[in-house]
């Protein structure tokens, strides 16, 4: 039995599940200030939330695994793997977040993110790179704030197109 790919494959899973917890907390937050980037921005500046250890562990366990004894020692690996399990649990059972209020907006965002990061971790996952998509994810969990944006600024452009639409069904329905 091969205890590295196993552990890889852990890396990986718990990876992903701390990442989609990130990003239900971060579209939280985006969802607080109104769908705003600048908004968000701006709370995520004058807050302690970028430096958080939420954003350092998983930074830490990037760092760690691009270490050679995380290429030698399977060990290693699962070591890092558990205290992404145990941060993924610590952010589930944390009273303070904020709740995410499931909209159309909200859910088709996470969705398109994480079909974002599951395309590129597949990618990644099917060249043999089992490490380096956990190391993928890992730095993906760690700004997931960067991915929240970028999709928030795709959705907006949808929705504005939308609005204008509708706004222009309004009017002719006034004449």
């Amino acid at each position: 039995m091969d205890y590295q790919y196993i552990s890889h494959i852990s890396l990986v899973a718990v990876s992903f599940i701390a990442l989609a917890i990130m990003l239900k907390h971060d579209m939280a937050i985006l969802q607080e200030n109104d769908y705003s980037n600048k908004k968000f921005m701006q709370w995520l500046q004058s807050s302690d939330e970028s430096y958080s250890s939420k954003r350092i562990v998983p930074m830490a366990a990037l760092v760690a695994c691009a270490s050679t004894y995380a290429r030698q020692s399977w060990m290693v690996v699962a070591l890092i793997a558990i205290a992404i399990f145990a941060l993924a649990i610590a952010m589930l059972m944390n009273k303070k977040a904020k709740p995410l209020k499931l909209n159309l907006r909200a859910v088709l965002s996470i969705i398109i993110a994480l079909a974002i990061v599951a395309a590129c971790g597949t990618a990644l996952f099917t060249a043999q790179f089992t490490l380096e998509t956990g190391m993928f994810l890992l730095l993906l969990t760690s700004f997931s704030y960067a991915l929240v944006l970028g999709v928030n600024l795709v959705m907006s452009l949808f929705t504005k197109k939308n609005n204008n639409k509708t706004q222009s069904i309004n009017q002719d329905e006034e004449i």
